[in-house]
């Protein structure tokens, strides 16, 4: 396990921040300022100079892509990706705490990587919500709905499928893909493939709910929330395999965002985040 970045003494009395750290896109705002952020997830080029991380192999470049399906794989790329980002919602101000979303799929490790590489550069604590679940408030399902709710957040380079039941993800399964990248195209696209397994997933998913869970679940439909959710065959080919109402999310591809902003609002949801 890493270590995580140390405490602040005291409290700074600044604002909250929240961050989706995407394998396409950062996003971040600071919403009690109503201000948001969303710039590539890339480093590169002189403004962009990149320091290596101290922890890395010698004689390892840092990754101009520092985050890949979801998960922060190089951690001293990731927090100088983070600070200019934090520079740009905000220059000079003091945060108080900073919550970010991390994959329902992430391992222990990753997380406390993720956390660090954050930490190191907001230089305050950092909490974390799964990202299913932070889509899920972000699209307006309330945390404290005792029924399950299926989401399908679709991201570049990782979709998960999740049940949230009272603000908590109580099952998820995750599909990890290298997204194609065509020349012309700005953002990149979910592979045949990979549409191909989301069904299946789903069904998986539903099996390790308790039947009259799953009932209930299949009854509420299914939401979709990511960048992928407005693939244009995609709900038309799921109402088709998995026999149930499918929904797109306003604005899909912030929904993640939007539910982090919410927690940092709201103290009700700000205790379902995790140090």
């Amino acid at each position: 396990m890493g270590t995580r970045a140390p405490l602040a003494t005291k409290t700074p009395s600044g604002p909250y921040a929240a961050i989706d750290l995407g394998t396409s896109r950062i996003r971040a705002t600071l919403p009690s300022r109503a201000v948001f952020v969303d710039r590539p997830s890339a480093l590169g080029g002189p403004a962009h100079a990149l320091t290596p991380d101290p922890a890395a192999p010698r004689g390892r470049r840092p990754k101009a892509r520092p985050i890949e399906h979801g998960i922060v794989t190089d951690a001293g790329a990731c927090t100088h990706l983070t600070r200019l980002t934090l520079l740009e919602a905000d220059p000079g101000r003091e945060l108080r705490q900073v919550v970010i979303a991390v994959p329902s799929a992430a391992s222990g490790n990753q997380l406390n990587r993720a956390v660090t590489a954050v930490g190191a550069a907001a230089g305050r604590p950092v909490r974390t919500m799964e990202a299913p679940l932070a889509a899920a408030i972000g699209a307006g399902i309330d945390p404290s709905d005792p029924r399950p709710r299926l989401i399908l957040d679709i991201g570049a380079g990782i979709v998960e499928a999740a049940a949230i039941i009272r603000g908590r993800v109580h099952a998820s399964r995750s599909i990890q893909y290298v997204p194609e990248r065509p020349a012309g195209h700005q953002m990149p696209r979910v592979p045949e493939h990979v549409r191909a397994q989301i069904a299946t997933a789903l069904r998986h998913m539903l099996t390790d709910l308790p039947p009259p869970l799953r009932r209930a679940a299949r009854d509420g439909g299914l939401l979709l929330t990511g960048g992928g959710a407005c693939l244009p065959s995609l709900p038309g080919s799921l109402t088709a395999e998995m026999g149930m109402t499918i929904k797109i999310a306003r604005d899909p591809a912030r929904a993640t965002i939007r539910g982090l902003a919410h927690a940092c609002n709201s103290p009700e949801a700000w205790r379902l985040t995790r140090a």
